[in-house]
């Protein structure tokens, strides 16, 4: 998003949103912090996130750059299965686990893949008692996914740049 496009953005707020007002003082460095916040997004993208907000909040209150940002990941969160849905999921593929837990674990979406850690737990978990299965293991199965998903929400919020340096910052900590 160009710092022009930004510009328009915050006139779109403004028109949608009449208390979003911003002193004349204070324009220029609005837009640089906005655009700071939002120059890795497409423009487009960014106004669908825009609608999305206006649509979806009813509080009358011009969204944040925060809240903008996060109206750009809804359509992503709809996608996701709950933890019930998830569950339900891996029960079936610990049924026959002891003969195809390979194939059974490799069926299943990767979030699920990795809150499980593997074919050999799949396995296991068949040949356990049903009651610890559907109690034991479905908590700690859940707690996992859920945690899973929220590192994954997260991630996908941090801007490419700074994951990057991230990264290498790991890789530096690594080789040493």
């Amino acid at each position: 998003m160009t710092r022009e496009e930004t510009k328009e953005l915050l006139m779109m707020i403004r028109a949608i949103y009449p208390n979003f007002n911003v002193k004349p003082s204070e324009m220029t460095p609005t837009i640089n912090a906005w655009h700071l916040m939002l120059e890795e997004y497409p423009a487009d993208v960014v106004k669908g996130a825009l609608k999305i907000y206006v649509k979806t909040n009813d509080t009358g209150f011009a969204p944040s750059v925060s809240q903008l940002i996060g109206s750009l990941y809804k359509p992503l969160e709809n996608e996701q299965l709950s933890e019930g849905e998830a569950w339900q999921l891996v029960k079936n593929a610990i049924q026959g686990a002891n003969y195809h837990a390979e194939e059974n674990y490799q069926e299943l979406p990767e979030i699920i893949r990795q809150a499980i850690g593997g074919p050999a737990m799949l396995r296991q978990w068949g040949m356990t008692d049903s009651d610890e299965v559907n109690t034991v293991i479905m908590s700690n199965f859940q707690r996992t996914y859920r945690d899973l998903l929220s590192k994954q929400k997260f991630s996908t919020k941090v801007p490419t740049a700074i994951s990057d340096v991230v990264k290498q910052a790991r890789i530096g900590v690594s080789d040493e």
